[in-house]
């Protein structure tokens, strides 16, 4: 319940320990876990809040928390990762190693870095700020992010002030990695040796597109099946080296118990080369539970076993209940369980063993895509056939074979770069099976689902594997393919305001046009199309993108606007500024797509761009790049001149909007495409009175998330994407 309650009062602790005790008395157990996991999550969260007042140096109070910091003093951090980015730049995740926020982390930029490596300690003055969570469609929302890695506050370090190097020695583990970097850097397959040994995942995009759209993501990411691979390896390992009389009798359990021991001390090391990443540690955590229960001769029942596990495991860290990853290795866990349960025993014949394996694969990548559905909004066309290619070759060969090489690397034995090759080609299949698959459309999203109806839809196909019905595989992946393809889709048209910061982004389709409305400075322009534009284009399924409306246009901004043609090559560009190649002027929409509803208000001199559009009768006024004496002159020759929508100009600043330009438009709805965090609030104060007068309502995408309208000729929809996942203990303190 805590999580869509606000933060509870401090001397709710006591209610709920007592409560605790109390039910251990009246041996009610579900009760008692209950109160535990309320008693952990208040705990966790009131630490949380108060080491990010902390080191703000503000009080609790969220509404103070927009505002910027200025630390007088410097701060102790030691370097946990980094990263490099444009011009010079890097970001750096620092831990405070000071003050009550020891412990928990921040996210930096450092511009014009000195030389740095992990596990460095370093005396810095630094500008923080809360941090900045955009809410997208499809996305994840940062500060819940931050709150699962116990990120407290962002910011930059002061270039003015001096940083001082207080300790030097990396840590072992990146020494590690920067020797592994070196035996790597001339493999082809180099980012996933890097990802599979040590968990670090230096992707391209495309890359990461070909993942997502294999659908083996969850292969490329050390988490409980490589944990469980190198465990099963020692296991076997061990029992080939110990002593042969510990197995002679099933009486004598020394054997066992070392052989148990040895196995979990490689997989508790694997797991530290890789940084003990979240997954990393959710499956430690779950085979130490399972070697425990065996070193005490009680083992657990697989159903037992799970509940048990994803008990200790919120009462860990009750935060991991927001975590989309946790929830699909438990629920994968819970589904292997399952399989084994309604599977028949496997017989000993060769061709049995392999029905088997493939009617496993094929139901468990069925079931765990919809779950996968349900978080990420998609699945992938190619995930059944990938998984049966790919889990087995990886876990019998090329992850063993990589661990293999890297071990025999550690030890600097002979040949270790002919090992290092192999593995490469080991990997190879691999690596042009996620190029393939980047390239390729079989990435089905579907945003108008819907979380619950994705699990429903995954509880139902359980549920239909239980009746045990004929034919149930051949239907169930019939159902899924069906699923996939006839999704549903909006029809109506539909408007999609996103949450940019400093920058608008508005996707428009009605009358069979696809559009892009793009306002953004010329040096955010390419982050904003690669980052923001291009995924969300690819998460609402569109596959052609007829026109970009441009406000103001510069030849600096070519290479981004040739990543956008990339990727949609019959895309045209309009812009009050045409200067580029494939640009043309604003009033040519009304010529070029004389069917689609749009309208250009021109003006002889300095034409702003001012462009409207109906959306089943409804009007959407678009400032572009509008200023009060622009606002004067179209009032004047445009005198009936109104909209239904209006897109504030200049992220709601007095330079435009003025009160005479409003009461001329009269909208009955205002949007607004601006950051809400930071040292302005906008709209500015100026800006705000004219609305507050007027009493015209306001959709803010700094607070209210991405906004997303469907239109309709009787009524107008519009969903706020913060208000789909609102987390209300995050806007009050703890006390």
């Amino acid at each position: 319940m805590s999580l869509f309650l606000p933060a509870l009062p401090v001397f709710f602790k006591i209610i709920f320990l007592s409560a605790f005790l109390l039910s251990l008395l009246c041996r009610q157990s579900l009760l008692a876990g209950v109160f535990a996991l309320l008693c952990c999550w208040h705990w966790q969260l009131q630490a949380y809040l108060i080491a990010q007042s902390s080191v703000l140096g503000l009080n609790p109070n969220p509404s103070l928390l927009a505002s910027p910091n200025t630390l007088p003093d410097a701060m102790q951090v030691r370097i946990a990762n980094w990263r490099a980015l444009e011009a010079g730049d890097i970001e750096v995740t620092a831990i405070i190693q000071q003050g009550v926020a020891k412990g928990y982390q921040l996210k930096l930029r450092w511009r014009n870095a000195p030389e740095i490596a992990v596990g460095q300690q370093w005396r810095l003055y630094i500008q923080l700020r809360p941090i900045r969570s955009h809410s997208n469609p499809g996305g994840r929302q940062q500060d819940i992010q931050a709150l699962l890695q116990s990120i407290i506050a962002e910011g930059y370090v002061r270039p003015q002030q001096p940083a001082i190097l207080l300790k030097a020695a990396p840590s072992t583990r990146h020494q590690l990695i920067a020797r592994l970097t070196l035996w790597t850097a001339e493999l082809q397959t180099a980012p996933l040796l890097l990802a599979l040994t040590v968990g670090e995942r230096q992707f391209s995009s495309d890359l990461w597109r070909g993942v997502q759209y294999s659908g083996l993501g969850h292969i490329l990411t050390i988490s409980g099946l490589h944990i469980g691979l190198v465990f099963g390896w020692g296991y076997f390992l061990a029992g080939l080296g110990l002593k042969s009389r510990f197995f002679k009798s099933p009486q004598n359990l020394t054997g066992s118990a070392a052989q148990l021991l040895i196995a979990l001390s490689a997989a508790i090391c694997y797991a530290w080369l890789a940084g003990f990443a979240i997954p990393t540690l959710r499956a430690a955590a779950a085979l130490l539970l399972v070697v425990a229960s065996r070193l005490l001769l009680k083992p657990l029942s697989g159903r037992y076993a799970w509940q048990l596990l994803v008990a200790s495991l919120l009462l860990l860290n009750p935060f991991w209940m927001l975590s989309f990853s946790f929830w699909l290795s438990v629920l994968a866990v819970a589904v292997i369980f399952f399989l084994v349960w309604w599977l028949p025993a496997v017989a000993k014949e060769g061709s049995a063993k392999l029905v088997y394996f493939v009617v496993f694969h094929c139901i468990l990548t069925m079931v765990m895509s919809l779950i996968g559905l349900a978080f990420f909004g998609g699945i992938s066309a190619l995930a059944v056939l990938s998984n049966l290619l790919f889990v087995s070759w990886c876990s019998l060969l090329a992850i063993p074979l990589l661990l293999f090489t890297l071990c025999w690397s550690l030890l600097a034995l002979p040949y270790a770069q002919l090992l290092w090759q192999l593995t490469d080609w080991a990997f190879l299949p691999l690596w042009y099976w996620l190029e393939w698959c980047a390239e390729q459309a079989v990435w089905w999203s579907v945003p108008s689902l819907g979380s619950a109806a994705a699990l429903l839809l995954a509880g139902a196909l359980l549920i239909f594997l239980v009746l045990r019905l004929p034919w149930s595989p051949k239907i169930l992946l019939l159902a899924t393919i069906v699923l996939a393809l006839m999704a549903p889709r909006p029809t109506s048209p539909q408007l999609i305001l996103l949450d940019t910061g400093q920058s608008t982004v508005l996707l428009a389709r009605h009358n069979q046009l696809n559009w892009l409305y793009l306002d953004a400075a010329t040096s955010q322009m390419e982050g904003v199309i690669q980052h923001r534009v291009l995924p969300q284009l690819r998460y609402q399924r569109w596959r052609h993108l007829d026109l970009v409306l441009l406000p103001h246009l510069e030849r600096e901004m070519q290479p981004a606007l040739a990543l956008l043609q990339q990727h949609y090559p019959e895309v045209r560009f309009y812009s009050a500024t045409p200067i580029l190649s494939g640009s043309y002027p604003c009033h040519k929409l009304v010529t070029d797509y004389a069917n689609a509803g749009l309208q250009h208000w021109a003006l002889t001199v300095a034409d702003p761009c001012v462009v409207s559009a109906e959306f089943a009768g409804w009007r959407l006024l678009l400032p572009g790049r509008l200023t009060i004496w622009q606002e004067q002159r179209l009032i004047q020759r445009y005198p009936s001149l109104q909209s239904d929508l209006y897109l504030l100009a200049d992220y709601g600043r007095p330079s435009a909007n003025s009160l005479a330009w409003l009461q001329q438009l009269s909208p009955g709805l205002l949007l607004l495409s601006a950051s809400e965090q930071g040292a302005y609030r906008y709209p500015l104060a100026a800006v705000q009175q004219r609305i507050t007068l007027l009493g015209i309502p306001l959709y803010h995408s700094g607070k209210n998330g991405a906004l997303t309208l469907h239109f309709s000729e009787d009524k107008l929809q519009i969903i706020a994407q913060r208000q789909q996942w609102r987390l209300r203990w995050l806007e009050k303190p703890a006390e």
